[in-house]
């Protein structure tokens, strides 16, 4: 009885751990800060760099604005990083997600970005947009 029982356990917990973990946000050619004092121990704590490539949802390959690149950094380990008001921008998040536009201007947690491809201007968390480094498109 023990054994079934802790096996429920396990599942349900790892449903409730499931449900505790942020959304997959990582997306290609957006900047991020590393906020982990423990990755890698510390060393590149609040560096900004570049996402190259994402490898699963939740982890993927950085550059370091120095040039260095990490693999398997996870996205527990990051922060998004904002452009300046009219930089570019990626929504990480939501029914917009992968679409790029302008960030217009921020108060409080939310930011106008007017998106790129049907110009109307929507207001998005500040935790559901980075900094688009990739090219842009005319």
């Amino acid at each position: 009885k023990k054994r079934e029982r802790s096996g429920r356990d396990d599942v349900g917990g790892a449903q409730k751990r499931e449900k505790r973990e942020e959304p997959a946000w990582l997306f290609a050619s957006t900047r991020v800060r590393i906020v982990s004092k423990s990755f890698q121990g510390g060393k590149h704590y609040l560096k900004k760099a570049s996402v190259v490539d994402v490898l699963t949802p939740r982890t993927c390959v950085l550059q370091l604005e120095g040039g260095e690149v990490l693999t398997d950094v996870p996205q527990r380990a990051l922060e998004t990083a904002l452009p300046k008001r009219g930089g570019a921008v990626v929504v990480l998040v939501g029914e917009h997600r992968g679409q790029r536009g302008t960030m217009l201007d921020k108060k409080g947690e939310v930011a106008a970005v007017q998106l790129s491809e049907e110009l109307s201007v929507h207001k998005i968390s500040l935790d559901h947009i980075a900094e688009y480094t990739g090219a842009l498109e005319d």
